[in-house]
């Protein structure tokens, strides 16, 4: 992914992120006073809802150093460290926290299995991340893309493979209005959350057509997002 690059643009063009950090730490019910483990921190969204809550300690990482420095910079409660979650040891915590990370993860399973052994006893993990129906205008046109998207029913498999018992779960749909299927795109893009590109000039302008013309309403052109939270505890 390009969030090294994007880092300057990324709180500009990544609104429904944001949108979901702040459900996301509702969602994990810190604690006054509690340490949490926060991964994947990106310019600080999540991080910005965590240091609400009073008296809470939060380490906040990320595997890009441009992010953690802007994070740094925006919110400053926080301790910042550079750590990439899925190749680096993380540290022990007793609630680990991420937004928008896990899909990633080229192997999530391998991946949460090494994060449930950085638990501390009686620790818990609340990951949230898009999943499917996410996107789905856009994929329905160009199906080929960045991550492996998969279902809510997939994603706890891979908890439960990871020997991992979910104990709450919450799943927010939304559906975000555009100017066209360009704008909706640039954010994507700017945001970066795209990678390599896939598409010739000419299919993309094609896709983009497809795109107004499939999903135009009266409030404009329509892209669907979900986002799914679970917390989990070791089994």
């Amino acid at each position: 992914m390009r969030f090294d690059l994007c880092a300057s643009e990324y709180d500009t063009y990544a609104a429904p992120q944001r949108g979901f950090a702040r459900r996301v730490a509702e969602f994990a019910r810190v604690q006054e006073g509690q340490r949490v483990l926060e991964l994947g921190a990106g310019t600080g969204a999540l991080t910005r809802c965590l240091c609400a809550v009073p008296g809470v300690r939060v380490l906040a990482t990320d595997a890009s150093a441009a992010m953690v420095e802007i994070g740094r910079r925006a919110v400053p409660q926080a301790k910042w460290e550079l750590l990439d979650a899925f190749e680096t040891e993380i540290p022990r915590s007793a609630l680990q926290v991420s937004s928008g990370l896990l899909q990633w993860a080229p192997n999530p399973g391998h991946v949460l299995r090494r994060w449930v052994a950085s638990l501390e006893p009686g620790g818990r993990m609340v990951h949230a991340f898009p999943c499917d129906p996410c996107l789905m205008e856009w994929r329905g046109i160009v199906p080929e893309g960045p991550v492996q998207w998969r279902d809510e029913c997939a994603w706890r498999e891979l908890f439960a493979d990871a020997r991992l018992r979910v104990t709450r779960h919450s799943l927010w749909v939304e559906r975000h209005a555009f100017d066209s299927a360009h704008e909706m795109l640039r954010g994507l893009h700017r945001s970066g959350v795209t990678g390599r590109a896939r598409l010739s000039s000419g299919r993309l302008r094609q896709s983009l057509r497809a795109y107004d013309r499939h999903h135009r309403t009266s409030r404009g052109v329509i892209a669907t997002w979900a986002w799914l939270a679970l917390e989990a505890v070791p089994a």
